[in-house]
């Protein structure tokens, strides 16, 4: 497994970010921009969080200090993967030193890694993960980025913020290399990776650790063999509560979600679901042969399509003739759940609709557009620049 973390990146300004290699992962992945962080929005804990598959009230770390931390009980996944593969070999490379020295803070011990590297910047991460994915007996490797949440603490973290678009655009290059390095394995073709792509927490200012949906909503991407191409689109309640209770967006996929994902992959050929070790009292789920994330996915009573999409905000979506919907309301929702724009469409079931869409008057960001005949509900997510 292939596992590249990238701190701080708001969902919606990789979104309107100039990012080919995500582009091409999420053309053939399962994927998401909203993926939520229901704990504490700070990198330590978030951190901790993805890694152990738990929430801070098991896991203990509650800022970048790791202080308090309860890794015996709770340990990254690869230390669970070595329960049952005792060869396994991971290997860690990060340039944050909280994350992966102990002897700073007293970091994270328990952590499975054969090697926790700490390269001096996030070039020379790129440089020591090509360099390992050299290693013909390498199972699994995390690359940790650090730069963009560095350029959203000096400048700010929004897409209208040069700065911080301009390092999104320069790790997209560092990713493809990356990449590009595990394809040109000298054994890649008979094995089987799993590429996850993640972000620990937004920001809004130049800070984190609040509780507003542009620190809360994340953004993830899964490639590999039989991971459908699917994207996931879940409209949730407002998440402006400090302390959120986690069960209320389950629906969802949450940032614990993604260790679990982790071990479903490596634990699989074993025949060992890890959602059934409930020894580990985790609290994500994978999202690997999890129908109901495939069926949520569309967010799904009809299929219908929407193009161009991204546009400056002329669309037009069309539901084909062989859905069952009679008259319906369409509806563009702003990320904050307000209706900013609807009309009603007279249909007959088993027509073609095609409909026109104007939001040029609208900002450039991302929004929601809810088709509905009162019973059945879909919603996708639409991109104006």
């Amino acid at each position: 497994m292939l596992f590249i973390g990238v701190d701080g990146v708001r969902s919606d300004a990789l979104i309107q970010a100039n990012t080919p290699t995500w582009d091409s992962l999420t053309s053939v992945g399962l994927f998401t921009y909203t993926s939520w962080h229901v704990g504490i929005t700070i990198s330590g804990p978030s951190w901790s969080s993805m890694l152990t598959g738990v929430w801070q009230d098991k896991h203990g770390v509650t800022d970048n200090s790791y202080t308090g931390s309860n890794f015996n009980d709770y340990p990254y996944f690869v230390t669970l993967a070595k329960q049952h593969i005792p060869t396994l070999k991971a290997v860690e490379i990060s340039s944050w030193t909280p994350m992966c020295d102990v002897s700073v803070g007293g970091a994270v011990y328990n952590n499975g890694w054969d090697a926790s590297l700490n390269p001096p910047t996030d070039d020379a991460v790129e440089a020591v993960a090509v360099s390992q994915l050299l290693d013909p007996d390498l199972d699994v490797l995390f690359v940790h980025i650090d730069d963009v949440d560095a350029q959203g603490h000096g400048n700010g973290f929004s897409p209208t913020v040069a700065p911080y678009m301009t390092q999104i655009e320069y790790v997209d290059g560092q990713i493809r290399t990356i990449v590009n390095a595990l394809k040109n394995r000298a054994n890649y073709a008979n094995e089987d990776w799993l590429i996850l792509m993640t972000t620990d927490h937004g920001g809004i200012g130049t800070g984190h650790g609040g509780p507003t949906t542009v620190e809360r909503e994340i953004w993830w991407v899964a490639v590999g063999n039989n991971v459908p191409n699917t994207e996931i689109s879940i409209s949730l309640p407002n998440l402006l509560e400090l302390n959120p209770d986690p069960a209320d967006y389950r629906d969802a996929p949450m940032l614990v979600d993604i260790a679990v994902t982790a071990l479903d992959h490596l634990l699989e050929p074993l025949g060992i679901d890890p959602e059934e070790q409930s020894a580990w009292n985790l609290d994500g789920q994978s999202w690997l042969n999890n129908s109901t994330y495939i069926e949520e996915a569309k967010n799904v009573d009809f299929d219908f399509e929407i193009y161009p999409n991204p546009n400056e905000g002329e669309f037009r979506f069309v539901v084909g003739s062989d859905v069952e919907l009679n008259d319906f309301t369409w509806e563009v929702i702003d990320l904050s759940g307000r209706i900013l724009q609807t009309a009603t469409v007279n249909r007959t079931s088993g027509v073609i609709s095609q409909v026109e869409m104007d939001i040029t008057h609208l900002t450039a960001g991302v929004y929601s557009l809810r088709v509905s005949d009162g019973e059945k509900v879909s919603t996708r997510r639409i991109i104006k620049k």
